[in-house]
């Protein structure tokens, strides 16, 4: 089992340090699972107190043992109740007035008890920090995102050996989520929104591919039931429909994000002219996407460039489903920083990893469009998902 490097570890405690001075926050406590495996390597549950100045220290309530295997850290406490916080605390930082927290996630009645456990104690947000930390990958993060590229190709590569009509979608699902788990996929896809969830992603055929849902994209998929309203369903795929494999990646903790659109028999020419004009502007977001552009100006281009194709109410999504975005960050979640949306106008930087996803919804046919994981380099945007763009026809099935 492959562990994070202590240097690694310890870049990003000083990062954070370094941020935390310059808001004069005495001290943050990490407590969410994918923050926590981040700044110690481990997802062991207990809280991490990164002082401003000093040593971090990780408090376990579980698993103690398997912390000390995993994090390179030296100072780890075993924690057996929520009620010794407070000193502990104390320990690290001595004259700690303000505290720095993940208020982005932090439940209210959980915020409320660290209040109370805190009193006199200032607690601030420290969200947007961390999310900005994470936006840009090191080396070390961009060759995990790589390999998990590479695992992603070779699943596009055995679709058409398996894909057949009268199957049902859901069946085809768990023949590629088997490649996937056996060539080393973690199985779950993390989130950091409210109420935003995926198993794998979205594979759908025919008409199933346009069914809208919760899902914050472009596209959602009926799923088996009310309960779960996304990704594939119990329809039988048919011969002469497109099928949509939209799945992540999830490889040592890193999420690679790739959309392909595949077909039985011969595409109809709308769907092939909508696809065309997709690559097109994809292309022309990929020459524009240098460091220091912002996200904003890219997500502007690619709606203009749909409208002069003739799908401004078909680009991302029809009518009030439509995803008002062209791109989100990737990495130990699905859905991080950079968002390339009009709201977001901050620039993109070097080592930032995002999916880009222009997509074209057309009711009735099916959709459009590709998506690949992109890293942001010195000059310009590199693809790390190299399956063939173009629909993948499949004959005799």
């Amino acid at each position: 089992m492959k562990n994070t490097p202590k240097e690694e570890i310890e870049a990003r405690i000083r990062q954070l340090q370094s941020k935390l001075a310059q808001r004069e926050i005495d001290a943050a406590i990490i407590v969410q699972m994918i923050d926590l495996f981040y700044f110690t390597g481990s997802c062991q549950r207990g809280h991490l107190i990164i002082p401003a100045d000093g040593e971090a220290c990780y408090l376990v309530t579980k698993s103690f043992s398997r912390a000390q295997r995993e994090s390179p850290l030296a100072n780890i406490k075993l924690q057996k109740s929520f009620t010794e916080l407070p000193a502990l605390l104390k320990a690290v930082t001595p004259k700690a007035k303000r505290i720095g927290m993940e208020l982005d996630v932090l439940p209210v009645n959980i915020f409320l008890r660290y209040q109370q456990a805190f009193p006199g104690l200032e607690i601030v947000d420290i969200s947007m920090e961390i999310k900005k930390m994470r936006m840009c990958k090191s080396p070390y993060e961009i060759s995990i995102i790589k390999k998990g590229a590479e695992l992603s190709r070779k699943m596009f590569e055995v679709v058409p050996l398996i894909l057949k009509a009268d199957q049902r979608e859901i069946e085809f699902a768990a023949e590629v989520e088997r490649f996937l788990r056996r060539h080393g996929h973690q199985g779950g896809v993390r989130m950091r929104q409210f109420n935003q969830e995926v198993f794998f992603g979205h594979i759908m055929s025919g008409e199933n591919i346009t069914c809208a849902s919760f899902f914050d994209g472009p596209t959602g998929g009926p799923g088996l039931s009310p309960a779960y309203p996304q990704n594939a369903g119990w329809e039988k795929i048919k011969a002469g429909k497109p099928v949509l494999v939209d799945y992540v990646t999830a490889f040592e903790g890193y999420n690679v994000d790739c959309t392909r659109v595949f077909h039985l028999g011969e595409p109809a020419e709308e769907l092939q002219k909508a696809h065309h004009a997709a690559l097109q502007i994809q292309s022309e977001i990929v020459k524009a996407g240098k460091p220091g552009v912002p996200c904003s100006e890219l997500y502007n281009m690619a709606c203009k460039m749909a409208a002069d194709f003739g799908y401004e109410e078909s680009f991302m999504g029809n009518g009030p489903d439509k995803a008002a975005f062209i791109g989100h960050g990737v990495g130990l979640e699905l859905d991080e920083l950079p968002v390339l949306t009009a709201k977001h106008s901050y620039p993109l930087e070097e080592g930032m990893v995002f999916a880009l996803e222009p997509k074209i919804v057309l009711p009735g046919v099916g959709v459009a469009g590709v998506e690949n994981t992109v890293l942001v380099t010195a000059n310009g945007l590199e693809k790390l998902t190299l399956y063939p763009e173009e629909i993948t026809i499949i004959t005799g099935s």
